[in-house]
């Protein structure tokens, strides 16, 4: 029994090695596709000759394989194909003709469809061979030479197939014959496939092919490093596909496949930019991005006057608006670290020696000292009034002190002293009590919300943010945002033109899409949500009625009443409050 774990190996070890170069030739299916038609050369041979133990056979297959690929790369040069449809045209071709041709004429002879598709590798020591008066299983035999053939071609044109592989033209214009050696190559991965026959069979020779060598490459960016590694993969799936098809008493080429299925999505999820791997990294990066930003809070107001007021517990809640919970897990891991500790007799936090070191080192790092100015100490009460401001003229709405008061959550008297500041510095002006903006004020809101959005996109794409959560602390970067870390920031995202919410990035989208209110629509209009208000409680109520930006949407009915909205999504009717269909922007169709 245990030589049907030395063919296993032997025939997952050679596979594998040529599944490198098949990976990243991008050759995948076009194995699939000469691992089935090489049965029909089989065949043929087979009828030829009458003898299923002639060599011939494999040099029947052999050459089919490389009459496949040739047979496709026709196709494709004739550009009335792509090289998808070509493989999907040839190999179902030449496979049916083959199960045709032994069920029809072969029935009585072991080269039957069970065989062919599924091996027999456990009845394959019984086939024997003598050798200096050693018996040996004839398919190790058989894997052991094309091993052996396999590693002597990857050895002798290693750099020859390197270069054709990753710079195909170089490879061409610098005279390597590419023609021949890719030739050379399929005709080896063909050889492989017959003789892997009696092992694994056709179906299951294209999973030792390329799910090991898959792997690998997930790992590995060094040629030498993949061979290597798709190697080991293939012998531990082999070990382990034979001990459990041993266990539980169940096909062991099946079960072989099924591990190396198994391995490969456990590479997927846990190499180096596995989906569990990054998904851990954001969670580190935003759990860094938070610590930061909460000691940059806490130097800000160290020495001020006002600390009692600004740094207990619910005031940081307040200012930073994060929830209880997740304050307090930043502050004590701040704490365990050294950098912030809490004066028991006033109940405050404030910086140690460390974390004001700390501090410093996160403001030279972002660029927060700008010409000896500290960015992070500008006093932002006037870029909030800007904004509130120019969110009233988006939303239709005129700006008024009571409408500030209730927009930024201050008295009267406040807004009133910061209105004629901003009328004093020409960044607003005034109409029988109604507030406007000057094209110094509007281009100075439209760079906050541009530097707003830019955060908001980057703390959803790259630090796992929801997008009802990521407001608060965008708008405490957009202050401290020079104009070359905006830059910067706009090119690392590709210069997007909308944000998470939907709402343009003025950079990238000077002229904002022609919108309409939801509430404004007729009953039987069609639409595509283009962009809500900026407002954590309606982003979770929109979360719980499962709407989200981009859905197509038609209105069914809208109550005169209340202004709430009737409306259909996929088949799917969903009721909508007036109050948030006044604040949901859609782009009519």
């Amino acid at each position: 029994m245990i030589e049907s774990l030395y063919i296993l190996i032997i025939t997952a070890a050679a596979c594998s090695i040529l599944g490198v170069f098949l990976v990243l030739r991008r050759l995948s299916m076009v194995s699939d596709a000469i691992s089935h038609s090489v049965l029909l050369g089989i065949v043929i041979g087979f009828f030829i000759t009458r003898d299923l133990r002639s060599v011939w056979l494999i040099i029947a297959a052999a050459l089919f394989g490389v009459f496949t690929t040739m047979a496709i790369e026709i196709l494709i040069k004739s550009r009335r194909v792509g090289e998808d449809a070509a493989v999907g045209i040839i190999f179902p071709l030449f496979f049916s003709i083959a199960v045709i041709l032994i069920t029809k004429f072969a029935r009585n002879v072991h080269l039957d469809t069970d065989m062919v598709l599924m091996g027999e590798v456990i009845v394959a020591p019984f086939n024997r061979i003598d050798i200096l008066g050693l018996s040996f299983p004839k398919a190790l035999v058989q894997m052991s030479v094309v091993l052996v053939l396999n590693i002597a071609f990857i050895i002798l044109s290693f750099n020859r197939m390197k270069i054709s592989t990753f710079d195909p033209v170089f490879s061409a214009v610098s005279g390597i014959g590419v023609g021949v050696l890719y030739y050379i190559f399929m005709g080896l991965v063909s050889l492989t496939c017959v003789a892997a026959f009696e092992s694994v069979g056709a179906i299951l020779a294209i999973s030792f092919f390329i799910a090991p060598a898959a792997s690998a490459c997930l790992i590995s960016k060094r040629l030498t490093t993949t061979l290597f590694l798709s190697v080991i993969y293939a012998i531990i799936n082999s070990t382990f596909g034979y001990l459990l098809a041993i266990r539980y008493n169940i096909s062991m080429s099946g079960m072989c496949a099924c591990v190396s299925g198994i391995t490969f999505f456990i590479t997927v999820l846990c190499c180096k930019n596995g989906i569990i791997t990054q998904e851990i990294d954001r969670v580190k990066k935003r759990i860094r991005f938070r610590n930061e930003l909460l000691l940059l809070h806490i130097g800000n107001h160290g020495n001020a006057s006002d600390m009692l007021n600004e740094l207990g517990l619910g005031s940081i809640t307040k200012h930073i608006g994060w929830n209880e919970t997740v304050l307090k897990f930043h502050v004590n891991s701040l704490i365990s670290k050294g950098y912030v500790y809490k004066a028991n007799e006033c109940g405050v936090y404030n910086l140690t020696d460390a974390g004001v070191e700390k501090v410093n080192n996160i403001k030279r790092l972002y660029g927060l000292v700008l010409g000896g100015k500290d960015l992070t100490k500008i006093d932002t009460s006037r870029d909030d009034y800007i904004i509130a401001i120019y969110e009233c003229k988006e939303r239709g709405e005129t700006a008024t002190n009571k409408l500030l008061c209730e927009m930024l959550n201050v008295k009267a008297a406040s807004v009133t002293e910061m209105v004629k500041k901003l009328v004093e510095s020409e960044d607003v002006y005034l109409e029988n009590k109604d507030i406007y903006l000057t094209e110094k004020g509007r281009t100075a809101a439209r760079t906050l919300l541009t530097k707003h959005r830019l955060w908001e996109l980057f703390l959803v794409e790259h630090l796992g943010y929801s997008w009802q959560e990521v407001h608060a602390d965008a708008e405490v970067l957009e202050h401290v945002t020079s104009e070359n870390l905006k830059n910067r920031l706009n090119e690392f995202l590709h210069r997007p033109q909308h944000c998470p919410h939907g709402n343009e990035i003025y950079e990238n989208h000077p002229d904002p899409d022609r919108l309409i209110c939801l509430a404004d629509m007729k009953a039987g209009d069609k639409g595509t949500i283009h962009k809500v208000w900026d407002d954590k409680k309606l982003l979770e109520y929109l979360e719980e009625k499962d709407l989200a930006l981009n859905d197509e949407i038609e209105i069914i009915e809208i109550d005169n009443f209340d202004n709430s909205v009737l409306l259909k999504k996929k088949g799917k009717q969903v009721y909508i409050a007036g109050k948030a269909a006044d604040r949901i922007m859609v782009s009519g169709r």
